[in-house]
């Protein structure tokens, strides 16, 4: 539905954005990813049409709409954008602000509210005024507002940012449900990783400017490209090792691999919940627990390896630890990474 051909957006002799590409289909979540200051909210811009492209071009059903030839303008693009601060109109009810953007006669704009009001569960609430209702429900009134006049798509720019961590579970629960029962594509900008696997059907994952990988969330967090992307999407532990006497040298002890493999491999990459540890004897042992954080349904173990290196592991909560237990630790599965940061290799017990 939406392309996006080598997007470029300078602010003199800054690139916000870097020869961008991208795709977003018909009825998809598509979440961009990245830190503060990636230019993730320049993208979103540039697509919405708050922002003209210093290079490339953007197409809305293979007719482009923004580049050096054409530029569609953002009211002409049937997009419905959600804010982070929901930015309701303080001095119109709830029904008044669903309403303001749908369309059609006095009868099927009615119709409309209360359909929508049916749909984000708020019925109760239509003749309150936005100061009067929580943030939750604000945040679902800022949804049945982008949604009134059926648009073809909806980005919504960090829209949880300001409300706390369980309420934030529980919308983008709900509000993914709301706009899959709506059919409508989904374009979401946010830095928090949590929200952007749980949210999405692909994403794209962005630093400096530009795209480093894009996949679903789940190929990215368990096949990284990048140093870089394995610790910002999920945790890792980054382990340095050395290609010696034919075996490579790690902290988990020596590995068997062989040497076209080994002899270019500088960094191990190790998800916490990829270990394995085992109660074992001082002679038998590996690591030493320093500390353990209990988290609910599971656990996290930091163990100190015997070269000082430490790593988390992730392992049920059910097993007591304590502080300097001795143990035997193992990786089920590591990803391998060249002095560059670029991944090699993955090897799985």
């Amino acid at each position: 539905m939406i392309e996006c051909r080598n997007i470029v957006k300078t602010y003199g002799n800054v690139q916000a954005v870097s020869g961008i590409s991208l795709r977003l289909y018909e009825h998809e979540f598509l979440s961009i990813l990245g830190p503060s200051g990636c230019g993730k909210s320049t993208l979103l811009r540039l697509i919405a049409g708050l922002e003209v492209p210093s290079q490339g071009q953007v197409f809305l059903d293979g007719q482009e709409i923004s580049g050096r030839k054409i530029i569609v303008p953002p009211e002409h693009r049937k997009f419905s954008m959600i804010f982070q601060d929901f930015a309701l109109f303080p001095h119109l009810n709830v029904s008044e602000n669903i309403g303001y953007g749908a369309v059609g006669s006095k009868n099927e704009k009615q119709q409309r509210v209360q359909e929508l009001l049916e749909l984000v569960s708020l019925t109760h609430i239509a003749s309150k005024m936005p100061d009067q209702i929580s943030g939750g429900e604000q945040q679902r009134i800022a949804v049945a507002r982008a949604l009134a006049p059926r648009p073809s798509l909806i980005m919504m720019d960090e829209p949880f940012s300001n409300l706390d961590y369980q309420l934030r579970q529980k919308l983008r629960r709900d509000i993914k449900e709301i706009l899959k029962h709506e059919g409508v594509a989904t374009l979401f900008v946010t830095h928090d990783q949590v929200e952007a696997i749980t949210f999405s059907d692909r994403l794209l994952l962005m630093q400096n400017g530009e795209l480093v990988q894009e996949g679903t969330p789940s190929a990215i967090y368990h096949h990284p490209e990048t140093i870089w992307a394995s610790s910002f999407v999920g945790e890792a532990n980054h382990l340095t090792v050395e290609w010696r006497n034919d075996t490579l040298q790690t902290p988990l002890g020596e590995f068997n691999m062989p040497s076209e493999i080994g002899s270019k491999v500088s960094i191990l990459m190790v998800r916490p919940e990829d270990f394995k540890i085992e109660t074992a004897s001082i002679e038998h042992s590996n690591g030493i627990v320093k500390s353990v954080e209990f988290s609910g349904s599971f656990q996290i173990v930091c163990v100190a390896l015997e070269n000082g290196t430490t790593v988390q592991v992730s392992c049920s909560p059910h097993i007591l630890w304590n502080q300097k237990d001795t143990l035997r630790i193992k990786a089920e599965r590591y990803l391998c990474f060249n002095s560059s940061g670029k991944r090699l290799y993955e090897f799985r017990e």
